[in-house]
């Protein structure tokens, strides 16, 4: 008989506690994808949604989840390959930002408004890109895209099913408090 992995079950009850947000009414899922690398033999599921009521310039979110061989093999063989054997969760948020010139600023509150609600607990990092055509590079770009990671550097197993809910509700409440950062950023 077939055992679902480590991965599955919690992709499944992730996926269902995002969904529930949806029909609630609270975010609207905006994308998702479910990818098993043959290259590596690692799955990924990604799941993006942003606040139900934002149109233009929304603060998305993506809940991203991994598992590698190591993990996989060490569960289907029944062996010690790993330390322990479960997958890792990271949390994305992408921001359009307006200003290049207030970046520092504004990454720096970035990180102030997350470890409010997240207690200082996952790793941030933020990326910040602009796009520039080949035949039209304006200077200094109009748009800036940050990319905010919320890394929690460890793994996840069953064991942590039940904090999921919470997970959703802080990474809802994040994009709440970012999406309303962003639309006073836009008013200044």
């Amino acid at each position: 008989m077939f055992h679902p992995l480590v991965f599955d079950n919690i992709r499944v009850v992730l996926e269902g506690a995002v969904y529930d947000r949806d029909f609630e009414g609270a975010i609207t899922i905006t994308n998702r994808s479910d990818v098993m690398d043959m290259a590596t033999f690692h799955r990924q599921f990604q799941i993006e949604f942003k606040l139900a009521d934002q149109h233009d310039h929304a603060v998305r979110a993506e809940m991203q989840l991994r598992t590698q061989l190591a993990d996989i093999a060490a569960e289907q063989l029944e062996q010690p390959l790993t330390d322990h054997i479960g997958c890792t969760i990271c949390i994305h948020f992408y921001l359009q930002m307006e200003n290049y010139r207030d970046v520092p600023a504004e990454a720096k509150e970035i990180i102030s408004i997350l470890n409010d609600i997240w207690g200082q607990r996952p790793y941030i990092t933020q990326k910040v890109s602009a796009t520039l055509e080949e035949h039209r590079i304006d200077w200094p770009p109009k748009q800036i895209t940050n990319q905010v990671t919320l890394d929690f550097h460890r793994k996840i197993d069953e064991g942590n099913i039940d904090d999921l809910n919470e997970l959703i509700d802080h990474t809802v409440q994040s994009l709440q408090k970012l999406q309303l950062y962003m639309v006073q950023q836009a008013k200044r």
